[in-house]
């Protein structure tokens, strides 16, 4: 009877560990030691004729993470000519990091700590990013700009358009707005909200020509969407089943991501960080078709999405109980797509998924779910692995050996030497 489970098991497994890897990877893997620019030369034929880079990382709360974004910049902004970082945050709170790095602020750490809402971003790593895009501006011709395309808490674009007010002498004042999307929102707050949306955008349509006079077309047409990222909140408040906001969100991250190409002119080209979950072809995050399908949809093969995995390390997120704490990875399961990741790198691995599917024995291998480690978005997963179709969904994956979780900004004095 022992022999017989012990034969089922390994009949069992076998399969599903070669089912997990094929050697014909390897010729569209590229291993790289270290998290740097000029780490990523085996983009260049790949992104060519790019115009938006998705970037999903596995975990927000894992500094590589970040410092992956920092050297993919480098390498977009240097190689291919990209001047524009689209993050998960705010498209208000943004316009105060867009600030810093151009030399309007000098002082980073009060932004972080008064018109930042997310704490994945109070990290030493975020900061350390900000201040090389700040370097990066003041000697390079080819400046990058930091944009968030979110809307689910829109106190930063209130402040920004009464800034913006008083610039041009309106005495229109707006108030309100100070919950996010995942509050408990009366009626009478959403029929004021929406009221006040209403209000706002007629008067500024109808001061358009002063309004103009008195700062430029490009900075009325940035703020009127700040005016359009409310009424983007508006909507979204109004719907009565909470998936329908998990879609309103997606959908209007990518009308937001496209906004701003537009409103840079047609050489402009992104790098858009996000989550996985946001970032891939596919529909995720609940039922919704998430910013990466949207993306797909509008930009065809000029959208070119990469996902990450890792093998081990820490990292922080919000706990079932809703605590913020550290979890730790010690192992790689061996029969999974993690394991042939590792595998194949040195330690780290990059794949050309979209590449390697022109092979029709890949292409059918990626068809199948592929497990990887799971890691988390704002909360801890309930495995540590998940099996998706990684290979539908995006169009190259990053596995990085190791990651660290997240530390925290020292915030006890108002220096910025971090």
């Amino acid at each position: 009877m022992y022999l017989f489970l012990r034969t089922l098991v390994l009949f069992l497994f076998v399969p599903f560990g070669y089912a997990q890897c094929n050697p014909k990877l390897k010729p569209y893997s590229n291993g790289f030691s270290s998290i740097e620019a000029d780490s990523f030369s085996f983009l260049d034929e790949a992104l060519k004729d790019i115009v938006i880079v998705g970037y999903g990382e596995n975990s927000h709360g894992a500094g590589e993470f970040t410092h992956l974004t920092r050297a993919l910049m480098n390498y977009l902004n240097h190689a291919h000519q990209f001047n524009l970082l689209i993050i998960e945050t705010g498209f208000g709170e943004g316009a105060y990091f867009n600030d810093y790095i151009h030399g309007k602020r000098d002082d980073l750490k009060a932004i972080l700590k008064t018109h930042n809402s997310t704490w994945r971003y109070t990290t030493p790593s975020f900061y350390r990013l900000l201040n090389w895009l700040r370097e990066h501006n003041s000697t390079s011709n080819n400046k990058i700009y930091i944009y968030g395309c979110e809307m689910q808490y829109v106190i930063g674009d209130v402040k920004r358009l009464n800034d913006y007010l008083k610039k041009v002498n309106s005495d229109f004042v707006i108030d309100g707005f100070e919950k996010h999307l995942w509050q408990t929102i009366s009626d009478d707050e959403k029929s004021k909200y929406y009221n006040t949306y209403i209000s706002l955008k007629a008067h500024f349509e109808s001061h358009y020509e002063d309004f103009v006079s008195k700062s430029s077309k490009k900075a009325y047409e940035l703020t009127y969407h700040h005016i359009e990222v409310i009424g983007q909140f508006v909507t979204t408040i109004h719907q009565q089943v909470l998936q329908r906001k998990h879609d309103f969100r997606d959908i209007y991250m990518e009308e937001n991501i496209e906004w701003i190409l537009h409103h840079h002119g047609e050489s402009s080209k992104a790098l858009y960080w996000a989550h996985n979950a946001h970032v891939g072809d596919w529909i995720s995050n609940g039922v919704v078709d998430v910013t990466g399908h949207q993306l797909k949809k509008r930009f065809g093969d000029y959208y070119f999405n990469i996902a990450t995995d890792f093998g081990t390390g820490s990292l922080k997120a919000f706990s079932k109980e809703g605590n913020l704490e550290t979890f730790d990875f010690d192992h790689i399961e061996t029969h999974s797509f993690t394991a042939c990741l590792k595998q194949l790198g040195r330690p780290n691995t990059f794949i050309n998924i979209r590449n390697a599917k022109m092979n029709a024995e890949l292409k059918a291998f990626f068809e199948n779910a592929l497990r990887l480690t799971s890691g988390s978005g704002a909360q801890i997963r309930n495995s540590k692995t998940e099996a998706k179709a990684i290979g539908e969904a995006f169009d190259a994956i990053i596995y990085l050996d190791t990651v660290n979780e997240i530390k925290w900004l020292d915030f006890s004095d108002d220096d910025d030497d971090e």
